[in-house]
């Protein structure tokens, strides 16, 4: 009888490793970390190699140096503190995505003269259909408004100054 619970429990300890093994494997495959959380990203539920890190850039394309650019930019798990941007200047960070709730999120307020707007620079749905590809988000700041581009060319307006 002991010779069978034996093999029972190793044939358990075995599935269950094997079990652990296939389900962290695509994570360790494309750089993710289990043991933090922060691990490749799902498009659509499905796992998308492309998809597991990024960098965010916040750019003052703004007209006048007379004021700059005031950032603070933060997630749930970090504070990336208060920054002053002149013309071109260029706030960056990067970091690996949550599959887990709470999902990777970063918001910027941003300042310039009488002129305020907080920014959600990185959330799922900038993943799913921004900056998926190039694992690039580009946010910038202009007189009328703020912009997104995935390959700091081709910008877009998605906010107006508050």
């Amino acid at each position: 009888m002991r010779a069978t619970t034996t093999t029972t429990t190793s044939t358990t300890r075995n599935l269950c490793l094997l079990s652990m093994l296939l389900i962290f494997l695509p994570y360790l495959a494309n750089g993710g970390d289990p043991m933090t959380g922060m691990v490749p990203t799902t498009s659509m539920g499905n796992w998308s190699p492309f998809c597991h890190r990024f960098r965010v850039h916040v750019i003052d394309g703004v007209s006048s140096n007379a004021q700059p650019l005031l950032l603070h930019c933060w997630s749930r798990d970090n504070d990336l503190g208060n920054h002053t941007l002149y013309i071109g200047g260029d706030f960056n960070f990067h970091f690996w995505v949550r599959v887990v709730p709470p999902f990777t999120r970063f918001t910027c307020d941003m300042r310039w003269a009488q002129k305020h707007q907080t920014v959600s620079v990185f959330n799922r749905a900038h993943v799913e259909d921004w900056c998926c590809l190039s694992g690039q988000c580009y946010w910038r700041a202009q007189d009328d408004g703020i912009y997104f581009s995935n390959n700091n060319s081709s910008y877009t307006k998605i906010y107006t100054w508050s």
